[in-house]
């Protein structure tokens, strides 16, 4: 804190307010089919932080638990046959699959080493990624549980 106020600092920190994102996701995604409908970008970035080197913005913790969501689609797409098309582009490899007779689009990023620019807002992409972890939690608890 400053002057050795250090019994301030530790109350400000045990009362540093807690916040959850279910409430968001179920305002947002009344339906479960409007969540599938809607994963696509949530995959997109969900894969691109997964290839990104952890540094002084993006903690390892926030790369692991990305690349951890992402390892948990794939098998569920290889597990229910799901994919129907791949297309190579500059920017990566596209994948559509279908889920629940949703058609699901993503691109994942080449697997070279990804740098992110000084002029690029992170904090901004770390709270859409914050979001999209949570709605694939459900979205994956849902396809998960209907799978058996």
């Amino acid at each position: 804190m400053g002057r050795g106020e250090w019994s301030i600092a530790k109350g400000l920190e045990e009362r540093k307010p807690v916040y959850k994102l279910d409430h968001i996701i179920k305002e947002r995604y009344p339906t479960f089919i409007d969540a599938l409908r809607d994963i696509d970008d949530a995959l997109c970035l969900i894969s691109l932080f997964a290839t990104l080197p952890s540094n002084e913005r993006i903690g390892p913790s926030l790369v692991e638990n990305c690349s951890r969501l992402y390892n948990e689609w794939q098998l569920y797409i290889i597990n229910t046959r799901s994919l129907r098309k791949v297309f190579l582009s500059i920017k990566g490899i596209y994948y559509q699959a279908v889920v629940q007779g949703e058609t699901v689009t993503w691109v994942v990023p080449w697997m070279f080493t990804q740098t992110v620019p000084s002029d690029v807002d992170v904090r901004v992409m770390l709270t859409f990624l914050e979001l999209y972890q949570t709605l694939l939690g459900f979205v994956f608890f849902k396809i998960y549980n209907d799978e058996g």
